[in-house]
């Protein structure tokens, strides 16, 4: 049977260091081996990941190109138009909430085409209570030209289904794991107990909260912390760990590879202001490492249950005491952590992802 969405167009500003990139990155690489013809449309072929695009996918960048700037989207909209209409895909992929605003101007450019987006972040995340009235309508207006959104878990579902319940949805499981994932075997725990720390040094993930409740942390006990990422906060958060007296503890390597801390952490510290669905967590419970939050997104309920983590109040006082007691915690949970999240499979996600785009050609098609 031929499919219906033979020809996939994911639409992203660029190969950012983003969640939002590595996954579309992988799905990318899934749905070419599984017969799909895939390109990136880009506004720049740069950014960081632009090496890890997988053989067999096309990246059709924007003449000329876009670079990312604060009002770089509202020229990325008219700009992706020519190389989308030259593409021809059925299916047009919105990689998340940041490249909403394309979807208006995409869809009056090719209106036969479906529009698949996926909610990577909550969909009022950020705005003051006395803003939330004019997000919602500008959400509204955008989301006109999206066919389907996906989101990540059940919660997120529900909520977007509050705010747009007209509008076509499914929940299809990140991508996080490679296909078949074997839990890593995990030794002994270290003397002095590694806290990790994993994301972009920005606001949104608040590295500040981080090292303030790692300060109070280690007024209780021995522990080290280290933060895995870069971005324009690096330098004060430097200045911070200085001054709360904790620099001789904190290591700052830059973007690694994570695998082989988490093989010796302890404990993941998720300090962020708001999230979507964040891979770090799925990414920690499969290395065996359990995790303390704040409550950043309604999906961690479900995802960190009895045994698999803390989900805390964002203060640092409240982020230290729950690091405390999950380092008392086994350092090897037999299987039970990795277990949690085996529905990451990167193969099983991409799968699911394609019958969402077939069904939603078939069902342009159908008119419905």
């Amino acid at each position: 049977m031929i499919p219906a969405a033979r020809r996939i167009a994911i639409c992203c500003h660029d190969f950012n260091r983003g969640g939002t990139e590595r996954v579309a990155l992988t799905l990318a690489a899934h749905w070419a081996a599984m017969g799909r013809e895939v390109a990136f449309i880009v506004g720049t072929q740069t950014g960081g990941l632009e090496h890890a695009v997988p053989p067999g996918v096309t990246v059709i960048e924007c003449a000329p190109v876009v670079p990312r700037s604060p009002l770089s989207r509202l020229k990325l909209r008219r700009a992706m138009v020519a190389p989308l209409c030259a593409f021809a895909p059925d299916v047009v992929f919105l990689t998340g909430n940041f490249h909403f605003v394309l979807a208006p101007v995409l869809k009056r450019a090719l209106p036969a085409v479906p529009v698949v987006a996926k909610v990577s972040n909550p969909l009022l995340s950020g705005a003051p209570g006395w803003a939330s009235g004019l997000v919602r309508v500008g959400l509204r207006r955008v989301v006109r030209g999206i066919d389907h959104l996906v989101y990540m878990a059940p919660e997120l579902a529900a909520e977007g289904q509050r705010l747009l319940p007209a509008r076509a949805a499914t929940v299809i499981a990140e991508p996080t794991l490679p296909a078949g994932f074997v839990p890593p075997v995990r030794g002994a725990a270290e003397a002095e107990p590694l806290v990790l720390a994993i994301g972009r040094m920005e606001p949104q993930k608040d590295m500040a909260l981080a090292l303030r409740a790692f300060a109070r942390l280690r007024a209780r006990r021995p522990a080290r912390l280290a933060i895995l990422g870069d971005g324009p906060e690096r330098a004060m958060l430097q200045r911070l760990a200085r001054r709360l007296g904790i620099a001789d503890a904190v290591e700052m390597p830059g973007f690694v590879d994570p695998a082989p801390w988490l093989a010796r952490a302890s404990a993941l510290l998720l300090a962020s202001r708001y999230e979507g669905y964040p891979a770090v967590v799925i990414e920690a419970l499969a290395a065996d490492v359990p995790v303390v939050a704040t409550p950043c997104t309604v999906a961690l309920g479900s995802l960190l249950g009895d045994g698999l983590g803390l989900v805390v109040p964002g203060e640092a006082e409240a982020l230290a005491a729950g690091l405390s007691e999950v380092l008392d915690w086994p350092f090897v949970s037999d299987g039970v952590r990795a277990g949690a999240v085996a529905r990451h499979d990167a193969a099983r996600s991409a799968g699911e992802y394609l019958a969402c785009f077939d069904a939603a050609v078939i069902a342009g098609a159908l008119g419905e």
